[in-house]
């Protein structure tokens, strides 16, 4: 296993608590190599803390996470992130953005070029490197930043609900271009999503969490003829699974919670 999650809680320290609730609680998961796996599950329970955990910008109050048998202590070039904003610097243009990433790596300058251009390829920005953040629109701020996680050659990428702020034609056409990457380079992932069709399109495994205090409410293991399609049967069936068991779910979860679970 690449992943390996084992009964990690994680709570925010509040000042008027001497015991805050935990924000997830007691998970436990595993991810293989070359897997695409979806957290879905309602806001607010604890979808992203978990990401971050993963990646290393914090640390389990209990539990342990391990990355190819080495327990996560801190960030690591090995998990790449990609955030739900693309956050690029104003400034750079769209080659300086990404190799800006690559300048603390310590590769030398010629290689650090071939990534860019690479990874320029895989997002199909290449034509576009000279422009500036002002001048793209939000889809491409996205690829950009995924161009610039991808040039560091990450084994796992993470990534927090990255298409969410997009319209349905532009968030259709970059999973699209994710599932291309993935399938050219066996790229594992880790996604956040609050969407069911996202999940159900994307990946190979859907982990569904609960309201606070969040665990693991179900896993769904999905099989699929290849390529993909949005209008087959298949992907229909698998929506309908998901959102029963979240209907399911929201019966077990605070009031406040349950319309963003539906």
């Amino acid at each position: 296993m690449l992943i390996n999650v084992a009964n990690v809680s994680k709570s925010y320290p509040q000042p008027l608590l001497a015991t805050p609730p935990a924000a997830i609680e007691d998970i436990s998961f595993s991810i293989r190599e070359g897997e695409f796996v979806c957290i879905l599950g309602p806001s607010g329970c604890g979808k992203s803390t978990l990401l971050n955990l993963l990646a290393g910008f914090m640390t389990p109050d209990q539990g342990s996470i391990e990355f190819g048998g080495q327990k996560v202590t801190g960030p690591g070039p090995e998990r790449g992130v990609v955030f739900q904003e693309a956050t690029l610097f104003p400034w750079l243009n769209i080659r300086r953005n990404i190799e800006l990433g690559l300048k603390a790596t310590g590769i030398a300058k010629g290689h650090q070029q071939q990534l860019i251009d690479e990874a320029l390829a895989m997002v199909d920005l290449h034509c576009s490197q000279q422009s500036y953040p002002h001048q793209l629109s939000g889809g491409m701020k996205q690829r950009v930043a995924l161009a610039r996680v991808l040039a560091l050659q990450p084994q796992l990428l993470l990534m927090d609900e990255p298409f969410s702020a997009l319209d349905a034609e532009t968030r259709e056409r970059l999973q699209d271009q994710l599932l291309n990457i993935c399938a050219q380079k066996r790229q594992t992932v880790l996604f956040v999503t609050h969407s069911v069709e996202e999940a159900a399109y994307l990946a190979d495994r859907v982990l569904i969490m609960g309201a606070p205090p969040a665990s693991l409410f179900n896993e769904v293991e999905i099989q699929r003829s290849q390529p993909r399609t949005r209008n087959a049967k298949e992907l229909t069936m698998t929506i309908l699974r998901l959102r029963t068991l979240l209907k399911e779910l929201s019966r077990h979860i605070p009031e406040p919670y349950q319309q963003a679970a539906v």
